[in-house]
């Protein structure tokens, strides 16, 4: 019995290690339910929902690269396979204004949004940001769809396909192409 606790125990402790190694959680909030986004599919209400992004050590890393899309060009790579053009990821967000007055995410198999803050200025790209036990909690409300390619925007209301996302955070050596990439998560959204 001392030898299972012991094992048990020493299994937790592993669990633990290894969550507080992940430098962001992503959440879809949705009415009352919030989901964890770690490759897995969510079955979506056609209604607006938050995207929810805990950024666990802000100090290092205080932005992802998002990526939405209808084909699978990135949620489909293997943990193993890199992002094609990782070293150019930074050169492929679109602009965006501050504080998210559009409520959308862009759809685009190729290009990235960058879901970040400024922690030395009033700047973000969220709805809401707050500081709490040394996190930084970020809201993102969507309310519609992008579609970059034909400037086409559909609301969550009216959307008919499902959507793949996928979720990068880099270390980025500034100046040089060196990126690496730290994690990555996907999700699928079914409407």
């Amino acid at each position: 019995m001392r030898i299972l606790f012991i094992l048990l125990t020493s299994i937790s402790s592993l669990f633990v290690i290894t969550a507080q190694k992940v430098p962001v959680e992503i959440y879809l909030k949705q009415g009352k339910d919030s989901i964890r986004l770690n490759d897995n599919t969510v079955k979506l209400k056609k209604e607006p929902f938050i995207l929810i992004i805990v950024y666990n050590q802000p100090d290092k890393y205080n932005g992802v690269y998002v990526n939405t899309s209808f084909t699978r060009d990135y949620y489909k790579l293997e943990p193993s396979e890199t992002i094609k053009d990782l070293n150019y990821l930074p050169q492929k967000v679109y602009s965006e204004h501050k504080f998210n007055p559009k409520k959308e995410l862009k759809v685009n198999p190729e290009f990235f949004q960058y879901f970040g803050y400024n922690p030395n200025a009033n700047w973000n790209k969220f709805d809401r940001l707050f500081k709490k036990n040394g996190k930084i909690i970020a809201y993102r409300k969507v309310k519609n769809f992008y579609l970059v390619d034909h400037k086409e925007n559909i609301p969550v209301e009216k959307m008919r396909f499902s959507i793949y996302m996928t979720f990068e955070v880099i270390n980025q050596k500034t100046g040089h192409f060196f990126n690496k990439e730290v994690y990555r998560t996907k999700a699928k959204l079914k409407f």
